[in-house]
């Protein structure tokens, strides 16, 4: 009977303990995502699309769907072509606008580079001290 309580224990605790850490990975993949995406990545730019349109993990927001779905789509992913097709056939004229303007300044702007350690440099090197 103890070995059932000790296992029932367990079994609560790592049902509260691992949505917890799967929330974590989940963000640390979005924000590769979101990286990629804004480094080029037209598959990382549809996801992001998808994200935004659907609302998985983030807030739902058409405009910001299309943004991604346009700029993948200028790389020909033929998939984020019918999205934003689809997606704009559902959207008002000045949301498009915004979603075109916003994207024109996505493209203009220079990509963040993931954050790298810094560098390790050696020490000088010592100068041997000069005999008078």
């Amino acid at each position: 009977m103890e070995d059932l309580m000790k296992r029932a224990i367990v079994f609560l605790i790592l049902s509260l303990v691992m949505p917890v850490m799967a929330d974590a990975q989940d963000l640390a993949s979005l924000e590769q995502t979101r990286q990629a995406a804004e480094q080029g990545n037209a598959e990382a730019q549809l996801e992001m699309g998808i994200l935004y349109e659907f609302g998985y993990n983030m807030p739902k927001n058409n405009v910001t769907a299309l943004v991604w779905y346009l700029r993948s789509a200028e790389q020909g992913n033929v998939l984020a072509v019918k999205r934003r097709d689809q997606l704009k056939s559902h959207m008002q004229p000045d949301e498009i606008d915004a979603a075109d303007k916003l994207s024109k300044e996505l493209m203009t702007k220079k990509p963040e580079k993931a954050d790298t350690p810094p560098a390790t440099e050696m020490p000088p090197a010592e100068k041997p001290a000069s005999s008078p």
